[in-house]
């Protein structure tokens, strides 16, 4: 009991400045540099963005959309996404979006930073075999803030269910996306 009245305080002092610490940090997207931007957000993939599965590459076009919903200070920007379009694809895949998610920016340095994604299951078949894959904080790429601004996809996306021919692991996805709306987009601290 006499420990517990000793440690108390300095418990509080070390969660108080932990939460203190986690609150100072923020992510902002700006358009143009200093203007907080809060309106919809759309990406199109350049090329294809491929899903290295472990029965064949799966390489899709692309384009989502997101309002910015969070921002300022103590949060990360981000938002749901609103929209989002996967295909024609090679090979005969089909995508199927069953859940699209949120999707978060975390300033790194400059105006650029990591994209992460929670909430987005995606499903991918062929020839009657089905991969389910979904997000849960998952860090997608970088973007480099910009006119425009351009987000690399290189992450790796948690195998959720479906065929044993679909690996347990993780699938690495790589491509690029190139900002369509709005013109200009920056990440700030």
């Amino acid at each position: 009991m006499k420990s517990l009245k000793i440690l108390g305080p300095a418990l509080l002092a070390v969660v108080g400045l932990l939460a203190w610490a986690g609150g100072a940090s923020a992510t902002t997207l700006t358009s143009p540099t200093g203007t907080t931007y809060t309106g919809e957000i759309e990406f199109q993939s350049q090329g294809h963005v491929v899903t290295h599965n472990p029965i064949a590459k799966v390489e899709c076009a692309s384009t989502f959309r997101f309002a910015v919903q969070t921002h300022g200070s103590g949060v990360t920007a981000g938002g749901n996404v609103t929209h989002m379009v996967t295909g024609p694809c090679t090979n005969s895949w089909h995508v199927t979006v069953v859940s699209m998610g949120s999707i978060f920016f975390h300033w790194t340095s400059g105006y650029n930073g990591t994209v992460t994604s929670s909430g987005m299951t995606v499903e991918k078949t062929r020839f009657g075999i089905t991969c389910r894959y979904a997000t849960s904080n998952t860090t997608i790429g970088t973007i480099t803030g910009g006119s425009p601004a351009t987000l690399d996809a290189s992450g790796s996306l948690p195998f959720h269910s479906g065929s044993p021919l679909c690996g347990e692991g993780a699938t690495t996805s790589t491509g690029s996306y190139k900002l369509t709306s709005p013109s200009t987009l920056l990440v700030d601290p």
